[in-house]
């Protein structure tokens, strides 16, 4: 989940240049917004994906980035009128939790998925059914515990994400241990 924290801030930080409430540890933007200007919401993200996690180095990254395109896709797709170039704060952020609860959902499906699938013995649509209620769980708690975190007062940061990816792992482990029987 390192990898998927950092990302998920360095999101944070690139769509949020300006904003006083930038993610302090990052260093110079990895991409221009202004050369997004103009670009399809698909192509945004995709260029936004390769430049917080760029290259071909392995599976994890690749589905980091995958993580990261399909947050900011969604998000641009649920706001058509937002300009990624001067991104309000409360759509980076929520850039930056979809970036963490997808890329975390990846990792738990690598992890998990083949159990999740034997014990819906041979059943598709019950395996299926099952993963998309962990997905769902996980994007709703990777949203509580952000707006948890906020309400006390922390700020985006790779350790608030760190302990946020921490504690909905363990709840996912707790509440679903049946769907791995």
């Amino acid at each position: 989940m390192n990898k998927s924290t950092s990302a998920a801030a360095g999101v944070f930080d690139l769509l949020s240049r300006g904003d006083a409430a930038s993610v302090a540890e990052a260093g110079p933007p990895a991409l221009d917004l202004r050369s997004l200007a103009g670009l399809s919401h698909s192509e945004v993200a995709e260029r936004i994906a390769e430049a917080i996690n760029p290259g071909d180095v392995s599976l994890d990254d690749a589905g980091i980035r995958e993580a990261i395109a399909e947050a900011v896709s969604s998000v641009l797709n649920e706001n058509q009128d937002a300009d990624v170039t001067n991104l309000p704060p409360e759509l980076a952020e929520e850039c930056f939790v979809r970036t963490l609860a997808f890329s975390a959902f990846g990792i738990m499906v690598a992890d998990i998925g083949a159990s999740v699938q034997r014990a819906a013995h041979g059943n598709a649509t019950l395996a299926n059914d099952r993963l998309k209620e962990i997905s769902d769980f996980v994007r709703e708690t990777y949203h509580a515990q952000y707006a948890k975190a906020k309400a006390i007062g922390s700020k985006i940061s790779r350790s608030t994400a760190a302990k946020i990816a921490r504690d909905v792992t363990a709840q996912v482990m707790d509440i679903f241990e049946s769907y791995l029987e």
